[in-house]
């Protein structure tokens, strides 16, 4: 749709989209085990320790043909998930142990299988150089080879561009994975010295999702009050501010499910607070 509607040019290649359902209940099991078992349809379902004490579980495999931004996990992928589980844990699972579920959809190169599941999870490139300038369509792939995908695709434009340098993101760090020998454990301790105020949980929680990033949603706060407001949990004004600034976030659901799952550990009340200060400050708007 997108190569003969916004690009005028034509391809004989396709995607499918495929939904995935996740669910996430309270932590069932002792331990920071995670699990992977294999459901009667021959598909694998992981269990994941979430959020502390939280799990998450997933995933589904649903041919879907609506608007990607209308997913949602309807009751049956619920249903089948829980299923699963229960399978092989001695606790069951009931669905009003559903704290919440949320849904994605994967843009699947079309390989012609019928089953959702058969379809491919590999990535195909199509390089059409017969309107001027080169157009690059790439089908299907997934997040977990994004980088191997990036650099084939530059190797698919290496005639088009003959001084291109050589590969170099296999060793380079993503924005924020900058921490010497990838010693997560030593560069919490440097944290917690550079910060001593700051209380461990909260050290943690900006190691996790920043890395050495955390510098910069911190700032040059000499205590908690300099970090803003607290809306509850582990969060802060100082980082919502950061998240507008520098990860684009525009919408109060884009900090609180989108860049984090705060959601998780605030109320609805303070849930609804933090909307109607992110509304008052009208943050996207200064950003």
């Amino acid at each position: 749709d997108i190569i003969t509607r916004v690009a005028g040019a034509n391809s004989a290649r396709n995607v499918r989209l495929v939904k995935g359902s996740h669910i996430i209940v309270p932590k069932f099991w002792q331990g920071a085990n995670a699990y992977l078992v294999q459901n009667h349809d021959r598909r694998v379902i992981f269990i994941n320790p979430y959020e502390g004490d939280k799990a998450l579980i997933g995933t589904t495999d649903i041919a879907y043909e609506g608007r990607p931004e209308d997913v949602t996990a309807d009751q049956s992928e619920i249903e089948y998930l829980l299923a699963a589980v229960n399978r092989y844990f001695k606790e069951t699972l009931r669905p009003q142990d559903v704290l919440h579920s949320f849904s994605g959809v994967r843009p699947l190169f079309d390989d012609g299988q019928g089953n959702p599941s058969a379809v491919t999870r590999d990535y195909v490139f199509d390089l059409d150089q017969t309107g001027g300038a080169p157009l690059m369509n790439i089908f299907g792939g997934k997040i977990t080879t994004f980088r191997e995908l990036a650099e084939r695709g530059m190797h698919k434009l290496k005639d088009i561009f003959p001084q291109m340098g050589p590969d170099w993101t296999e060793s380079a760090p993503l924005p924020g994975g900058e921490i010497a020998n990838a010693d997560y454990e030593s560069f919490v301790q440097l944290l917690r010295e550079l910060y001593p105020w700051a209380p461990r949980d909260l050290l943690l929680h900006y190691g996790r999702l920043y890395g050495a990033r955390t510098r910069d949603v911190i700032g040059g706060a000499f205590g908690l009050d300099d970090l803003g407001r607290h809306f509850g949990g582990q969060f802060y004004e100082a980082e919502a501010r950061y998240l507008v600034a520098r990860e684009w976030a525009r919408r109060p659901e884009d900090i609180l499910r989108r860049r984090t799952k705060h959601y998780l550990h605030l109320t609805e009340d303070q849930q609804r607070a933090f909307a109607d200060w992110f509304d008052t400050a009208d943050l996207a708007r200064a950003a």
